[in-house]
């Protein structure tokens, strides 16, 4: 390897000056920033690749000598196993024992090098290898996946966290920060294959074409776990849902419970970035993770270590507790301790997950909490920037850059290459909205910062349209919508300008209210003291088509109990809540709020976004949202993709629109006729990044 150093360093150079973006990782002062420098120099693999691939595997844990579940070490998680031999891979390559490989973490990232720099060797010519957009065949293969698709949900992943940026410090101490790259990986042979469990288009599979199996629970991908792994049936009814952290990444566990040297599954694996859930064994088979509770328990595997916390994510906790809880109803288990265990907590096991850093209080009131959990709460906002009358999307890529894109509607599509129209606005846990503030036709952006503390504490910044781009934020209101509380935008009081509103979606179930001037928010008054408590989805909408806009909440319950209520303005509050609709948006599915048949009266939408991809429709009357739900579209957002309404040509209805985010990261539009959406055609090929929020 010593006579490649020269062209290794060489080509290095380039990879890290890309055009796109900073592409290299900040400049190593630390232990393990200078490993990563040097493995990447040695071994000719960019450095942001290589730091992203080792947080995906491992949040830059060494775990020094202890494997993970499918035999993995290290970093860089080299592995030996039955079917995967990267750890003595990386021995001969490096010339180091693999002893030392899982003892020293510098030592690991260099055999982690080495394995991706022999992959790249077979498929990536001199020139490629300064691209980061071509190395996706090459991470795809560093999975160790039995299949394409799995491998792809594998490098998916480490090209979300490219585009997000890496910000950690490793088990080491050391910090480790790689700035967001906007980089559109080179798919290859992958192109033609969708992630494992569910299509990545917003376009209906040909007719007669053979669908994947269907999960049992909604929002949820299906990969069958090898039949090696898991018993047809069960001796005994489901009475418990058992907690585990898998011991390693996402796609890996989803990778290794397909292989049938595991001898181990569970029912269901949860994403710790954002919640993304994968069903494997079927609720009523047994699936092997527990031992003696095998054969009464479901159990759920959480991306992650026992030992790091940093795995344990606020939209891992409310997916999961979604799923404990449709688990729960379904089979009538306590949502208490009695009926939700952890692994370390059934008899004859010597596990310890999910381990003291679990968060129990928190997770068990999420799943009391009701429907909607790691929802955005998006229900709608107006998106025509350029007041052409025609709805356009919008991209807030939060992070360090907090840059805001903009993609204009022609009418046919969005216009070509998606333009920066904002540099700083919306940093990462703020939430960001739209609508007209000032009145003049062009729809401006909003942040509310949700703190309170410190001095951003509940503030909100409005940036104004210019129609080819947005003000810089402007303090709006310095106390509105704090801490967990829900905003929305809508004119409430009918004077043309957009307003907000907050629900403080917890047991007193407020809703405050603050006019916009023009030039600022006045001051939060109460418009409502009971709605839209804990769990519930709300949103905001002119459901009677008088000017004002109204708000409106899911419940979000089962079948039984998914209720649509309303309570109307009058221009200065909100009269009571009554229900408009009383079969709507069940569970997990995403409902959305506008004007989809453009008689002037909003109305309801909802996607069901898993296997089905089924799209209803509820109109309304003035009164109510009318009758019996209707399907306006039968294939249009599938699991993982986020809906959303928009008048896109200009017609006065109201269209759906998808963003696939993953590595595709598409946007499909479905045109309304007034009585049903259209095919998704897809009008923009790249926009919205996985981590970003898109409108």
């Amino acid at each position: 390897m010593r006579s490649r150093a020269p062209i290794a360093a060489a080509l290095l150079t380039a990879a890290l000056t890309l055009a796109s973006a900073p592409a290299a990782a900040h400049a190593p002062t630390n232990t393990l920033g200078r490993a990563f420098a040097e493995a990447s120099a040695g071994y000719a693999v960019p450095q942001p690749l290589l730091i992203a691939l080792a947080y995906a595997e491992t949040h830059l844990d060494q775990h020094p000598g202890q494997p993970s579940q499918d035999n993995g070490f290290g970093v860089m998680h080299l592995v030996s196993n039955p079917t995967s031999h990267t750890l003595e891979q990386a021995a001969k390559l490096t010339g180091q024992s693999p002893a030392a490989l899982k003892a020293s973490a510098a030592e690991n990232v260099r055999g982690g090098a080495a394995v991706l720099s022999a992959y790249a060797d077979e498929v990536l010519t001199r020139a490629d290898r300064t691209r980061l957009s071509a190395w996706y065949p090459v991470v795809a293969r560093y999975s160790g996946a039995s299949d394409d698709a799995t491998a792809r949900l594998y490098a998916d992943h480490v090209y979300e966290l490219l585009g997000q940026g890496v910000r950690a410090t490793a088990s080491t101490g050391d910090l480790i920060t790689v700035a967001p790259q906007r980089v559109r990986p080179e798919l290859g042979r992958y192109a033609t294959v969708a992630p494992a469990g569910a299509p990545s288009t917003g376009i209906a599979p040909a007719p007669g074409a053979a669908l994947a199996a269907v999960p049992e629970y909604g929002p949820t991908r299906w990969v069958a776990a090898s039949t090696a792994n898991y018993g047809a049936g069960r001796s005994s009814g489901i009475t418990t849902v058992v907690i585990h952290v898998t011991q390693g990444s996402y796609a890996g566990t989803v990778s290794w419970f397909q292989n049938p040297s595991a001898g181990v599954s569970a029912h269901y694996v949860v994403k710790s970035s954002n919640g993304e859930i994968t069903q494997m064994v079927r609720e009523g088979d047994t699936a092997y993770h527990a031992r003696s509770a095998n054969a009464y328990g479901v159990g759920i595997e959480h991306e992650g270590f026992v030992a790091d916390p940093s795995w344990f994510t606020d939209a891992m906790y409310r997916s999961s507790a979604a799923l404990t809880r449709y688990l729960c109803d379904k089979y009538g288990i306590p949502k208490s301790r009695t009926g939700i265990k952890g692994h370390n907590e059934i008899p004859g096991n010597d596990h310890t997950d999910p381990g003291p850093n679990w968060n129990w209080n928190y997770y068990i009131s999420l799943v009391n909490a009701g429907g909607g959990g790691g929802t955005k709460y998006y229900g709608g906002s107006p998106t025509d920037f350029t007041g052409d009358g025609r709805d356009d999307i919008v991209s807030f890529t939060h992070g360090t850059l907090a840059d805001v894109y903009v993609a204009a509607s022609t009418g046919a599509g969005f216009a070509g290459t998606s333009v920066k129209w904002n540099d700083f606005f919306a940093l990462t846990g703020e939430t960001p909205l739209t609508g007209d503030f000032n009145g003049d036709g062009k729809d401006d952006i909003v942040a509310f910062t949700h703190g309170t503390t410190g001095t951003a504490a509940g503030d909100v910044y409005v940036g104004l349209s210019t129609g080819t781009g947005f003000l810089g934020g402007a303090k709006w209101h310095d106390w509105f919508a704090p801490g967990n509380e829900i905003p929305v935008v809508g004119d409430f009081n009918g004077d043309g300008k957009d307003d907000i509103a907050t629900f403080t979606h917890d047991t007193a179930g407020d809703v405050y209210v603050a006019l916009s001037t023009g030039s600022s928010f006045g001051a939060g008054i109460k418009w409502h003291e009971f709605f839209a408590p804990a769990g519930e989805f709300p949103a905001a909408g002119d459901v009677n088509g008088d000017g004002k806009d109204d708000i409106i909440t899911f419940t979000q319950g089962p079948a039984t109990a998914s209720d649509v209520i309303v309570g109307l303005s009058n221009g200065s509050s909100f009269g009571p809540g009554l229900k408009w609709h009383d079969l709507f948006a069940v569970g997990a599915e995403q409902p959305r709020v506008g004007d989809v048949n453009g008689d002037g009266k909003d109305d309801i939408v909802t996607f069901t976004c898993n296997a089905d991809a089924d799209v209803y429709a509820a109109v309304s009357n003035g009164n109510g949202f009318v009758g019996t739900t209707v399907k306006w579209n039968d294939f249009f957002c599938t699991a993982g993709e986020f809906p959303y309404l928009a008048d896109v040509n200009g017609d006065g209805k109201d269209d759906i629109v998808v963003f696939t985010k993953a590595a595709t990261n598409d946007v499909y539009v479905g045109l309304s006729t007034g009585t049903g959406f259209l095919g998704g055609a897809k009008w923009h090929d790249f926009f919205g990044l996985n981590g970003e929020t898109t409108l």
